[in-house]
């Protein structure tokens, strides 16, 4: 991947865009303001169309008329436009529309880059499904906005957005692949049942322990997306050694997650307010 001052485009996927389920949702929200005064509209959001996704503005704009008609084409259901937020980032939101043969996409996944997805129950199908009609969407963008020497890099949050990074990798492999992970799955299902991940982590084996909790395909997903990612980062030290034992793959990289300090009052100046 080129160095980071050159890039141009900036395409980032998470479950959690415009679709409140957890704290990513929050990491995004507040960093997209500081992304848009870098690369304007030339940085993307990419996340689930659900049927109601709070803070989302549907709108018509030059781009999503010559877009559109290539993602109709690809038979992708979606609606483009912007995230009402600091901002006001470009979006795009997609449903899969049960465009994908499941059986075929799971053994392609596992034929090229051997994610195992065979004990995936909905929970895991889902998002595999919606996250490779992200990759076809990060795709199209590219084909259509990014010139030769360009440079064009995707952010992938979490497990549930691998097989859209998966995607880039096998078909635009020009595209910079980051995957950021904020807690893996096995740590996560290992600390809701109780379990001290970190007093002797070497004693525990992944793919055995997430056998046994039913996490496998999701563990296996994750794990494979670390590896074939260009950039592979998480957004602590303590997270960073956990991913290392648990995925097979230190990352490049810390990412602290932030706040963007000028959506603070400044409270100084009120008098009676300190």
């Amino acid at each position: 991947m080129q160095d980071a001052g050159s890039v141009k485009f900036v395409f980032e996927v998470s479950w959690e865009v415009c679709n409140k389920v957890g704290g990513i949702h929050t990491v995004l929200k507040t960093k997209v303001k500081n992304a848009v005064d870098n690369f304007g509209d030339n940085y993307f959001l990419i996340g689930p169309l659900l049927g109601n996704n709070p803070e989302f503005e549907e709108t018509e704009e030059a781009l999503w008329k010559k877009i559109k008609p290539k993602l109709i084409e690809k038979k992708l259901s979606f609606k483009c436009g912007r995230w009402n937020v600091p901002g006001r980032p470009r979006v795009i939101l997609v449903n899969h529309n049960n465009k994908y043969n499941q059986a075929k996409l799971f053994f392609q996944l596992w034929e090229e880059f051997g994610v195992d997805s065979i004990t995936g129950e909905w929970d895991y199908i889902e998002p595999v499904l919606f996250s490779t009609a992200f990759g076809e969407v990060i795709e199209t963008l590219y084909e259509d906005l990014v010139h030769e020497n360009e440079v064009a890099v995707a952010q992938f949050h979490e497990w549930m957005s691998g097989a859209g990074l998966l995607y880039i990798k096998q078909y635009v492999p020009e595209i910079g692949t980051i995957f950021t992970t904020h807690a893996t799955m096995l740590g996560r299902s290992m600390s809701s049942h109780g379990m001290d991940i970190y007093s002797d982590m070497s004693s525990i084996m992944p793919l055995e322990m997430a056998t046994r909790l039913n996490i496998a395909a999701k563990h296996s997903m994750g794990s494979v997306t670390a590896r074939e990612s260009d950039c592979f980062t998480t957004v602590s030290e303590i997270t960073g050694k956990e991913a290392s034992f648990f995925f097979g793959k230190a990352p490049n990289g810390i990412l602290p997650n932030g706040i963007n300090i000028s959506d603070i009052p400044d409270l100084n100046d009120k008098p009676g307010m300190i």
